[in-house]
């Protein structure tokens, strides 16, 4: 079993969500005083699930431009990790530049991270009425253009209030802020939750919620409009609590991430699972939302549980012809950062694995084993990169297969979507990805294990098109249930056996 490489992307999101929401930006309007008030820096400690892991720091200064007084935040964090099983210790770092003008309209924004060795740099700037944006990762360039929503602005209003006593519980605002780890503009939803003290001292309660990638944010703000303390509630619990510099600084464990759940049973020929019902379990947190129903997946409640019964199902419907032009499908068969499905040479490498064949099926079949042979598998890819890098290395655990693969399949006409879950293989179960393409239904595959159509030992919890956007959704699902997921086998039938009960431990 191999695990995915959504741990560097889950961390990613988070420190994106943190820096966000510690940002001391104020609202349009502010004077040059106030800007200078908020002039300075503040150290943070970082801690993920509890567990301090890194530092973060930011600074603000006032410039001066030939259109008047600028405002430059730099915000830098870093965190160690470690995957269980190794030891390695991994290192994730995120630089954010933002720069607004006289009126606090952002002009430039600039990001640079670097997830585990691997850079990706992301370069935003305001061109007139509209956003340039340049993405930069694994030797390949993404220029886009995006709209700007009338509410395009900084992140924070409600800061400016804080600092001239205006603000009061209850009150609320909606932004449009640029997002440079998806390379888009996301909504923000900021409210004023509570007026309360954090260590003795005065503070206001925020609570930010984004709407590209749904991810919550606690904010305690004191009254001079410094960030105290963050926690992104919905993101391994990343907190961020102001610090002086040496405590930031100080040496700090790397957080260590499994990707094992163990299970009450081991099923020998776990491969030939036909039939398997599960109890699942999130501690302490809501299953709601957790399992996704589908065709060959039933989900049941059961108290603060889920009940789900997986069954292995044969496609033998009529099948599309190649391409699949519907506009249905149009969003799983675009090109992004990830799924490069109009480079050359991936489109010439597709081409030559399908030969002449016309049949969606018989196609997708022939590049989940393809993908399945060529690559070498790893278990751990810890970084998030391009199909185009993947093609060119031809190595990776089941993220990359599940990329590549998806977007191999998008290049000749086949929609595909990246599902992720878990896997039961050799007595446990692992988080895992796969893919899902659409043959004249939609039908799951498994390049990894070089699956035509998965078996019952895969539990389905989202899927999504092959773009950033996409697989940070995927990312934040799985990540929501790190640490605390519960499996338990109740009953399962393999081929050519019948039905077979587990004992109870």
């Amino acid at each position: 079993m191999h695990r995915p490489r959504l741990v560097g992307h889950w961390l990613s999101i988070a420190f994106m969500a943190a820096t966000c929401a510690v940002l001391r930006v104020p609202a349009h309007g502010a004077t040059v005083d106030e800007l200078k008030a908020l002039s300075g820096t503040t150290w943070y400690t970082v801690s993920f699930l509890d567990q301090r892991a890194g530092w973060a720091c930011s600074e603000a200064t006032v410039e001066n431009a030939a259109d008047g007084p600028r405002l430059r935040v730099v915000e830098r964090m870093e965190a160690q990790i470690r995957l269980a099983g190794s030891q390695d210790t991994l290192k994730l770092s995120s630089e954010i530049l933002c720069v607004y003008d006289a009126d606090l309209r952002p002009v430039e924004t600039r990001m640079r991270n670097d997830e585990f060795g691997r850079v990706r740099e992301v370069v935003g700037t305001l061109q007139g009425t509209k956003w340039e944006v340049v993405t930069r990762a694994g030797g390949e360039e993404v220029r886009q253009t995006l709209d700007l929503p009338p509410r395009f602005g900084s992140e924070l209003e409600p800061t400016l209030m804080i600092l001239r006593g205006q603000i009061k519980v209850g009150d609320r605002c909606e932004l449009d802020v640029f997002n440079p780890e998806l390379a888009a503009v996301d909504h923000h939803v900021v409210e004023v939750v509570e007026r309360t003290q954090l260590d003795g001292r005065p503070v206001w309660k925020l609570k930010s919620t984004a709407t590209l990638v749904p991810v919550e944010t606690d904010t305690w703000v004191a009254d001079d409009g410094t960030a105290v303390m963050s926690t992104t509630t919905t993101l391994l619990k990343l907190t961020l609590k102001q610090a002086t510099e040496q405590e930031a600084l100080a040496a700090a464990a790397p957080l260590v991430l499994g990707s094992r759940i163990s299970a009450n049973k081991r099923i020998e020929d776990f491969r030939g699972l036909n039939m398997l019902k599960l109890r699942i379990v999130n501690r302490g947190k809501p299953v709601d939302g957790l399992v996704t129903p589908c065709d060959r997946q039933t989900v049941e409640r059961d108290g603060d549980a889920l009940i789900v019964t997986i069954r292995r199902i044969s496609f033998d419907g009529p099948t599309a012809q190649l391409p699949i032009q519907d506009p249905a499908f149009a969003e799983y068969l675009q090109p992004s950062e990830l799924a490069q499905i109009q480079d050359p040479e991936i489109i010439k490498r597709a081409r030559a694995i399908i030969g002449t064949e016309t049949d969606a099926r018989l196609a997708a079949e022939k590049i989940v084993r393809w993908v399945f042979r060529n690559m070498d598998k790893v278990s751990s890819e810890p970084r998030l990169v391009s199909a185009r890098e993947i093609l060119n290395d031809l190595r990776g655990d089941c993220t990359e297969h599940a990329i590549l693969c998806g977007t191999l399949c998008a290049a000749v006409g086949i929609p595909a979507r990246m599902v992720t879950g878990i896997a039961y293989a050799r007595g446990a179960f692992y988080y895992h990805a796969w893919n899902e393409l659409y043959v004249g239904k939609w039908v799951e595959m498994d390049a990894t294990w070089g699956e035509t159509a998965v078996g019952a030992g895969h539990v389905r919890m989202a899927s999504g098109p092959l773009t950033t956007v996409a697989l940070a959704n995927l990312a934040l699902q799985v990540a929501r249930t790190l640490g605390t997921l519960e499996v338990q086998i109740l009953d399962f039938a393999v081929r050519g056996g019948g039905w077979q009960v587990v004992p109870e431990n």
